[in-house]
């Protein structure tokens, strides 16, 4: 089990100035210029920008893929399993007719076989997004009934978003831990962490970790040391980044204080054998 962080200008200095630790950078698909800026300090993996469910994966240039793998030592292909509103205008946000439930799982699955016909299942993993009810995201797919069923019928691996299990649960209005337990966690290959916070009155994720959200995170890491779940191949830090979108919570005072717990926490937690 490694320990992986966003890539950001931040993080790569604290690491060349040897201020914080980690295993390799978590990169973006859409720059090599930033897997090679990362690959300067540490080994890196590629996090790809790939959506089962929006039935457009045949447009994919799976070329610049397998080269981004092949260069990276990339181990699996990670989709995020989707539904937006405008891929199933009929369809109301929180639906929980069983028709549209079947409706989203097929479209779901046949875009995951395109996949697995070209890498193996077991080369594939599938991430958990978040529902708001303000969103544009079917709370279907966010429902772990469902997501068991897309892992079961695909026979692929999980890739485990905390913080949007968090901020799913918190918008289902159900308990994250209960949620969490629903999900297929015998098929966990890879675990993403981050904080969850307020901005403006609204909840945004890839923020500092807060009291809750490290409970959230020791509470995981002990069901893997305690191999209640599998141990993922890494654990992947999500704060910070590149782009418009990350560059504003890229703030290296929060790195040199959480990176150091969560990578000693990792290494606590793998399990003994």
């Amino acid at each position: 089990m490694k320990f992986a962080m966003n890539y950001s200008v931040e993080a790569k200095q604290l690491v060349d100035e040897g201020i914080i630790d980690i295993d390799l950078f978590k990169c973006p698909d859409f720059d090599r210029q930033v897997i090679c800026n990362a690959r300067e300090a540490r080994p890196a993996y590629v996090h790809f920008a790939l959506y089962a469910g929006k039935n457009n994966l045949n447009q994919v240039e799976w070329k610049i893929i397998d080269d981004l793998r092949n260069n990276t030592a990339t181990p699996f292909v990670n989709l995020h399993m989707v539904a937006y509103s405008e891929d199933y205008p009929r369809i109301e946000i929180a639906s929980n007719d069983p028709k549209h439930l079947e409706q989203v799982l097929e479209t779901v699955v046949h875009d995951i076989e395109l996949v697995t016909n070209r890498f193996g299942a077991d080369n594939v993993i599938l991430e958990n997004v978040i529902y708001r009810p303000d969103g544009n995201t079917q709370q279907a797919i966010t429902k772990p009934e469902l997501i068991t069923r897309i892992i079961r019928e695909t026979n692929c691996g999980l890739l485990l978003d905390l913080a949007h299990a968090q901020m799913t649960s918190r918008f289902l209005g159900v308990e994250v831990y209960d949620y969490i337990n629903q999900l297929p966690l015998d098929a966990l290959r890879e675990l993403h962490v981050t904080g969850i916070q307020r901005v403006d009155n609204k909840l945004y994720e890839h923020m500092p970790l807060s009291d809750a959200n490290w409970q959230l995170v020791e509470w995981a890491m002990e069901n893997i040391k305690q191999e209640i779940w599998p141990e993922p191949w890494v654990v992947s830090y999500e704060y910070g980044g590149v782009g418009p979108k990350l560059e504003w919570r890229s703030e290296s005072k929060v790195m040199e204080e959480q990176v150091p717990r969560l990578y000693a926490l990792m290494k606590e937690s793998q399990p003994v054998r």
